[in-house]
């Protein structure tokens, strides 16, 4: 069985050739996210998105 802790969800929506994933707000303050922020997504042991700093 799987332990991972679900955090939230989100959708994804097209536009254009683009994808664009809207990061609910649960995220945004764990991350500590604020407008113009980047982040990035690494791969390790799956895929994990973190701040750049």
């Amino acid at each position: 069985m799987d332990k991972r802790k679900l955090i939230d969800v989100t959708h994804i929506s097209s536009r254009g050739t683009s994808f664009r994933i809207t990061l609910p707000r649960k995220i945004i303050k764990r991350l500590d996210l604020k407008e113009d922020d980047i982040v990035a997504f690494y791969e390790d042991d799956g895929v994990k998105i973190d701040k750049i700093q």
